[in-house]
């Protein structure tokens, strides 16, 4: 958590008002969310830096180009932040998350096993509709869909005579830690410009 003061011992009390009001607004608590997506986008920032995704580092299913927490969309369009008002005249930007996955990756899980990842799109979609793991393969084992013996095969699913529809992690696995709250160098900064933007709108008109 990062301390900002703002220090407003010359202004008078009208204007002292008229900035925290605003600054407890959630549009100016925005600049949280502004910073998170673009941590997403970047896979990280100058603190930290995300591991690859299971499928880009083995080169299995269908998220091997994919990047971690953007492929849906889902978390960085329900990401929100809320400002909260002190006893005096404190008050604390909160980022949000609506989805509750990004909460999951603040501090990385474990996934039970068995996993089932998805080489082709009849796969994704029922592997999909079970949401986590761990993952029910006699189901897809009864809507006709084919697993893949290896990695070697899940890597090259449509190249034998048979199409692999869906690799298995038998015992699960650690999701590692990709943060999407956290306030390097760079995000303090670009706090400060934006509390110092809110105040000199208020204060020059």
């Amino acid at each position: 958590m990062a301390t900002i003061r703002v220090p407003l011992e010359d202004v008078s009390d009208v204007v002292r008002r008229k900035i925290s009001g605003h600054l407890r607004k959630k549009s100016s608590a925005s600049i949280l969310v502004d910073n998170a997506k673009k941590r997403i986008r970047e896979g990280g920032d100058s603190e930290i830096k995300y591991p690859d995704l299971w499928s880009v580092k083995y080169g299995v299913g269908y998220r091997k180009g994919g990047k971690p927490l953007l492929d849906t969309g889902v978390l960085m369009n329900l990401l929100w932040a809320k400002a909260t008002k002190h006893v005096g005249e404190g008050l604390t930007w909160t980022l949000m998350d609506g989805s509750g996955y990004g909460v999951k990756h603040q501090e990385g899980f474990f996934n039970e096993g068995p996993i089932a990842i998805a080489l082709s799109p009849k796969a994704k979609k029922l592997i999909q509709a079970q949401g986590d793991p761990p993952h029910d393969l006699a189901f897809l084992d009864s809507m006709g869909l084919e697993e893949a013996p290896n990695m070697f095969e899940a890597r090259n699913p449509k190249d034998g005579s048979i199409k692999w529809d869906y690799y298995v992690i038998e015992d699960g696995g650690k999701v590692p830690a990709r943060p999407i709250a956290n306030m390097p160098p760079e995000d303090v900064n670009s706090v400060v410009k934006h509390v110092e933007k809110i105040i000199k709108e208020l204060t020059w008109h």
